[in-house]
């Protein structure tokens, strides 16, 4: 079946349900993608960090980023090679990264990801933790999504 675009509902359940995804940056012309558990939330998508660090310097350089998920399906074969092909679906979100500074957005935005992810109840985040601890906010401007099912 030929590739095609998702319905941007689609892509909204696909971000709120993805376990973890992949932040991509560019800086002076050098791109950098890395792994990261995320919050899919009212047009943004929150990630748990550090303060510094290979990221920062990235985001600092150049705020704009992208951020991609996607949901493996199974791999088709046939008796050609042109019939090979790996069934997904992805979203790639388009934005603006930045730091949160505020502490109710941070604790908030915090909280929601520890609920994503918590297979029980938990206790709360030890300060001396809390305190080394930051949020990156993507203000998100576009968001497409394509599915080869």
């Amino acid at each position: 079946m030929p590739k095609k675009d998702l319905a941007p509902e689609r892509c909204e359940e696909i971000l709120r349900q993805a376990e973890f995804g992949y932040l991509g940056m560019c800086r002076e012309g050098e791109p950098y993608c890395i792994p990261f558990n995320f919050l899919y939330d009212k047009g943004r998508i929150y990630i748990h960090t550090g303060h510094k660090g290979t990221k920062w310097d990235y985001i600092t350089a150049n705020p704009r980023v992208c951020f991609t998920v996607s949901v493996p399906g199974r791999k088709k074969t046939g008796e050609s090679p042109c019939q090979y092909t790996f069934e997904f679906e992805s979203v790639t979100v388009f934005g603006w990264a930045s730091k949160v500074v505020s502490e109710e957005e941070t604790a908030e935005s915090l909280g929601r990801l520890i609920d994503k992810y918590r297979e029980g109840p938990v206790g709360a985040v030890p300060g001396d933790k809390l305190a080394k601890l930051c949020m990156i906010r993507i203000d998100i401007e576009k968001i497409t999504g394509r599915q080869n099912l």
